[in-house]
Parts: structure tokens; sequence; C-alpha cells
């Protein structure tokens, strides 16, 4: 079976800083059902122009404006690169006229079974309008608030989009409950019930971990946040969460280690800055596949503070809180990331449910605090929450969705 994969967000080579999660999910599905054919279709990026050969996929780039330099509406994820620069707009239209343009060259071209799109905006989109034209089925997963948006910036019209993209989708699939619950919000529950709808997070990819039972053991306790620099990862009250911890604690015992890149990264050095909290905070930059694990094994906290962004932004659920767990790291999760679906606290992982410094810091506190017996257990639990997404859980979950 040939299946079209639709994104804007996926990597062009192995330098390239997007997250690689559809990429993780495509090595999986093929590792699991070798028949599986992938394609996938992205639109050029104005950083790379060498692509990665995949024998897993083979990958197909499009061009939606010139100078290539000028394509930065998709440097990122999308919604970030409209905060950045409101200039970004201009290059939305150019975008879904080119990637249909594209994706029905493609299709025409490669006559795959499926078509599978990676965010309601504009892939999902794209993929209605072809698949009407050439009969092919489509499925499409909704990653965080894509399709809530799309109904504030697109009044009335918004909805009738949303209704019709749904109903005619093969199957649709979001990472959280909440995320479903803002598509189920558009139907009635009687016509909801008609549509083919899942909740699977994206797992990750076991295969390329190297485990590792015992972690660094040091006197600095090492707090890590692994993400994007953007407002709704809530990297600024982390900071801030930070500076009262190391009030309490003595100085040279406590470390955070921010490992990541964005928008907001400059706020974050400066804040860093006035805190006087420079010799304290790392900034490591973006990391690859093997140092973000040697990051997760070798750190006392993963912290994910995620908050709503002003844009609207919401999380799905991180995948980095699946992977901190499968690495037997503490996980201290807001309730903005939804993972309070995958974690009860104190029982596989803990949840901040109001994320300010203060609470914050109060949290992290008493997880320092807990017995050595206690985070031991609590551990444990962690990972076999997280081995229900490794790559072979995750890739039948999948191919039941694309599939069945």
């Amino acid at each position: 079976m040939k299946i079209l994969i639709l994104a804007t967000t996926f990597p062009v080579n192995s330098i390239d800083r997007v997250p690689r999660f559809i990429e993780n999910q495509i090595i999986n599905l093929k590792n699991s059902y070798p028949d599986l054919k992938f394609i996938v279709l992205a639109p050029d990026s104005s950083k790379y122009k060498i692509l990665d050969k995949s024998k897993f996929y083979k990958q197909i780039r499009f061009k939606y404006f010139w100078p290539n330099k000028m394509q930065t509406l998709t440097d990122g994820a999308v919604l970030n690169q409209l905060k950045d620069n409101y200039l970004n707009y201009l290059l939305v239209p150019f975008l879904v006229i080119s990637q249909i343009f594209h994706l029905i060259k493609l299709v025409k071209k490669e006559s795959p079974d499926l078509i599978y799109a990676h965010w309601f905006f504009p892939q999902a989109i794209s993929a209605f309008i072809v698949s009407k034209i050439y009969k092919i089925p489509y499925v499409f997963t909704s990653h965080s608030s894509d399709v809530e948006i799309v109904d504030k910036k697109i009044p009335i019209i918004g909805k009738i989009i949303i209704k019709k993209i749904c109903k005619e989708a093969k199957s649709i699939s979001t990472p959280s409950k909440k995320v479903l619950e803002i598509i189920e919000s558009f139907f009635s529950k009687e016509d909801f019930m008609k549509i083919n709808a899942h909740v699977i997070p994206m797992g990750i990819n076991t295969h390329q971990i190297i485990k590792s039972e015992i972690h660094k053991k040091s006197h600095v306790k090492k707090i890590l946040f692994i993400g994007r620099f953007s407002e709704k990862k809530g990297v600024e009250i982390l900071i801030k969460a930070f500076d009262i911890l190391s009030k309490k604690y003595e100085p040279q015992n406590l470390e955070l280690i921010l490992a990541g890149d964005g928008e907001e990264k400059n706020n974050y050095l400066k804040l860093t800055e006035n805190l006087n909290l420079q010799s304290k905070i790392k900034f490591i930059g973006f990391v690859d596949e093997v140092t973000k694990y040697q990051l997760l094994y070798s750190s006392d906290l993963l912290v994910v503070p995620s908050i709503k962004g002003s844009n609207g932004d919401v999380e799905g659920l991180p995948v980095v809180i699946i992977e901190g767990l499968y690495c037997k790291l503490p996980v201290l999760a807001s309730i903005d990331t939804n993972a309070q679906e995958l974690i009860t606290h104190l029982e596989n992982g803990f949840i901040v449910s109001e994320v300010n410094p203060n609470n914050l810091s109060e949290q992290i506190a008493q997880i320092f605090e807990l017995r050595s017996d206690e985070l031991l257990s609590i551990c444990d639990a962690g990972y076999e929450t997280a081995t229900k997404f490794d790559s072979q859980n995750n890739a039948r979950s999948f191919y039941e969705l694309l599939i069945c």
C-alpha cells in the first residue's frame, strides 16, 4: 500500500531543527509493516537544500515562494511563524495554492492509495480537495489547536469547512482527548458518532534508544527542558520558578538545562541575565536524537510547563513527555500539556495544575524531597506507561487508523 504523507513540519535532513515525530511515526510503521510505502510531500526549506535519502520514505519538496530565503512560513510551526512575523500571513495563500498544485501533480504521478495529512490547516483542506478530484481516501491528524483556530480565523464558513472535512475523512486522530473534544464540539453527539475518530499519541521510536538504567550520580540536581522556545511552552515561567528554587537550595547544587531554540530565545537570555542566573541556566540549543536521550538519562527531572498561548495555540500532547517516562526520568507536566491523560499525579509522574513560578517551584521542591524508593517506584510506573507507545505499539495503533 502506498501512502502519501502531507506535512508542513518535517525534517529536510539530519541537521534540520524541526521536530521529528512524523518521521519517527513513519519509521515505526515501516519497521512493523514493510509492505507499506511512504512518500512525504512537504514545503521547501529556506535554510536547507540537501535532502537526506531514507530507506523508510521518499521525500518530495515544493516551493511556494521566490526567492528561496523568503519561504519563512514553514521554518517551524506555522502558528509560531505567523506570530513571530506578521508578514508571514502574506505567504499563507501561496503555501495553500502551491501545496494543492503539487499534491495533484504527485497524485497523478504516484497514484497513492491513501493521503495522510498532518494538521488540519492547510494539509487536511488540501487532502480533501484532491480527494474529491481523484477519489482517493484521506486521513488526518490534528496535533493541537489548528481546528479551533480555523474556526476563529474564518468566521461562519470555518465551521462548514471543519464539519465537511471531518465527515469526509476515512478516519481522524488526535494525540489527546482534549484535542478530540475540540473537534467534537462542532458536531451534535449523533453526528460525531458517525465519524471514525481516535485518540492516539504520536509515540516514540524506541528502536533508536540506547537504554541506560543508571542516571548520572551527582550532587547537582539537573532540571531539564526540551522543546521549542515559544510562548506556549512556558519556559519563561520555568526560568522564574528556577530563580525561586535557587534561593531555597545552595546555588551550586542546582542547574537548569534548556535544550531548544525558537523565537523567544533572546527574551529568555535577557531574563536569565536580569536574574543573574547565567552560571546556573545552560542554553544548549537544538539537540539531535542521540543527545536528547543522553540528556534524558543524565538529568534528575524533566519539566514540561506548557501554557495556552496568547494566539490561542495549545499543546496536543508533547512527545517529550513519553520520551522522559520511557527513560525512567521523573516527569513534571502542566495540565495544558494534557499529560493528565497518561499521568496520575504521584503514581507514574507529576502534574502541576496551575502554572505560575511559585506553584511550579513548590512542585519541583516537593519532588526533590521524595525518598529515593518513592521516586524509583513512580519512575518504574512511568516507564510502564510509556511502553504502551513504543515503536511496535505505536505502529499498530496507526496502522489500524490508516488501513482498517
